[in-house]
């Protein structure tokens, strides 16, 4: 069989704008990512930078000394490793680092909010020991990172008291995000428990 050469250089030059369309619309804006060197290193172009999640950790921390009160925050990249972590003096010391790095791993795991798991067992709680066993935290404060389309990592928030509906861990991690990188998807509703 003899292959037409204009059908197969169309063919092959089709390939290539199809791989050129796709990996453009996997980056995202430089500024929230690592890259050049660093990204080449870690063969991921799409994970948060060091400076972005300090970010997002001021900010959550400014919120909650408005609020008055103590907090933790986590923020994990793309593969679970710690890319930042801070405690504010006047949260409590291991439950809230705990929580917050349990909070961004289930997030991490799941690609959702954490609170998508406390709802579940909310709607049925013989299901918590199964979340456990799953290795998810099942309790609201752990969200992916977006930048338009793509997940950049993952952020958990622990240790505040939580006063609904304006006030929580989960609000004060989605607040931050929107204030330093733009909009995220909206919050998932909260259930009322039994």
């Amino acid at each position: 069989m003899k292959l037409n050469k204009n059908w197969v250089g169309g063919l092959m030059v089709g390939a290539f704008s199809a791989m050129a369309s796709a990996n453009a619309l996997a980056q995202v804006d430089a500024r929230f990512v690592i890259t050049g060197e660093d990204a080449a290193v870690n063969g991921e172009m799409n994970m948060i930078n060091a400076a972005t999640a300090k970010g997002i950790a001021e900010a959550c921390e400014r919120m909650a000394v408005e609020h008055n009160m103590g907090m933790a925050i986590v923020i994990l990249d793309n593969f679970g490793n710690v890319v930042h972590q801070h405690r504010m003096d006047g949260a409590a010391r291991y439950t809230a680092i705990h929580t917050a790095e349990l909070k961004a791993e289930t997030a991490r795991l799941t690609r959702r909010p954490s609170k998508l798991r406390m709802n579940a067992v909310i709607q049925n709680p013989a299901s918590e020991v199964r979340e456990w066993n799953l290795g998810y935290f099942p309790n609201a404060g752990g969200l992916p990172i977006w930048v338009g389309n793509q997940i950049i990592g993952f952020v958990g928030v622990g240790g505040m008291n939580p006063r609904p509906p304006e006030w929580s861990d989960e609000i004060c991690a989605h607040r931050a995000l929107e204030e330093v990188i733009g909009p995220q998807p909206a919050l998932v509703e909260d259930l009322p428990r039994n």
